[in-house]
């Protein structure tokens, strides 16, 4: 791992009996404007915070998942982030349409008992060996995290979580694809194993985000050639080495995805300017997919160049 950490400002969580040697009373806690209860016995004062180490790339949802995790283990010590709480923790990029809010968590021990509302608790038998500290936390394993999550994910959901754990999205990679293989293949037990097989035929360890991946498994999908994940195309103009999206360097095809920044940065306008320049400078036709493109209309003109350029060879 290669965590690259800023400092963010957070509400520290709290039990009851620090909020008694803070001298704050069981009165003031019902203040629900400035104390909030994050599990039973364990508050965060919103009008307090405190820097705490955070990757670069954390947003909300993961300050607010560390600050659960770190209260929750304040009363069950023990306790590791597991499946879907694990999986933000690690920033792997979990789809919209998952909205289950609770904390998931993970202990070796038989004989303790917890129920609390928005606490999910999963007792493996083999815990000890699978979890890793991150930041402070300990966390289930890569392996264990994507096996866990293969009944909630479509393959290429799934596809789409493990590049980001073998690649560079969220200060990765966690790790190599080949181990990640070896791991799964010796947990005991997997639901929808056929289908984690199958993703990690998939995944590509130099896939730079989750649009790359979808539209990597798009185009596979649609029945073309798996396109190269970043090639090198080498500029004498500028002395540099241009890596789009995708391609297909025997076609001198190349395929990016344009995100918002594209549209609304002067600079990377500009940038992106220069690239096209560059790619047909030396003899490349850049094709660009945006969130709202008319993907049908982009297939046929994928289609239409690969024709083109295969009769021209």
């Amino acid at each position: 791992m290669n965590q690259t950490v800023d400092f963010r400002p957070v509400p520290l969580p709290f039990t009851a009996s620090e909020a008694r040697r803070r001298g704050i009373t069981a009165y003031a806690l019902a203040d629900r404007h400035r104390f909030s209860q994050i599990f039973r016995g364990i508050w965060v004062d919103t009008e307090s915070l405190t820097d705490v180490p955070a990757p670069r790339w954390a947003d909300h949802r993961w300050l607010e998942t560390w600050v659960r995790m770190t209260g929750i283990r304040m009363l069950y010590p023990s306790l590791a982030a597991d499946h879907l709480t694990a999986a933000r923790l690690y920033g792997l990029p979990l789809p919209s349409h998952i909205s289950d809010k609770s904390i998931h968590v993970a202990t070796a021990s038989r004989n303790l008992r917890i129920s609390r509302p928005g606490l999910v608790v999963r007792r493996p038998a083999t815990l000890r060996t699978e979890w890793v500290e991150l930041l402070g936390l300990p966390l289930a394993t890569i392996p264990r995290v994507i096996a866990t999550l293969a009944p909630l994910l479509s393959l290429n959901e799934l596809v789409t979580v493990g590049d980001a754990a073998i690649g560079r999205q969220a200060s990765g990679p966690y790790i190599t694809r080949e181990r990640l293989r070896e791991e799964i293949a010796a947990l005991p037990r997997v639901a929808h194993r056929r289908k984690v097989r199958k993703a990690l035929t998939l995944m590509r360890e130099t896939v730079d985000s989750p649009q790359e991946s979808w539209l990597r498994l798009w185009l596979i999908g649609c029945g073309f050639q798996e396109p190269v994940v970043h090639p090198a195309v080498y500029s004498p103009i500028d002395d540099c080495v241009l890596h789009p999206d995708l391609g297909y360097p025997e076609l001198r095809i190349a395929i990016e995805y344009e995100g918002d920044q594209h549209r609304t940065s002067p600079a990377q306008y500009a940038q992106d300017i220069r690239r096209r320049e560059l790619f047909e400078a030396e003899g490349w036709v850049l094709l660009r997919v945006a969130k709202r493109s008319d993907m049908a209309s982009f297939a046929k003109r994928l289609r239409h160049c690969i024709a083109e350029r295969s009769s021209s060879r």
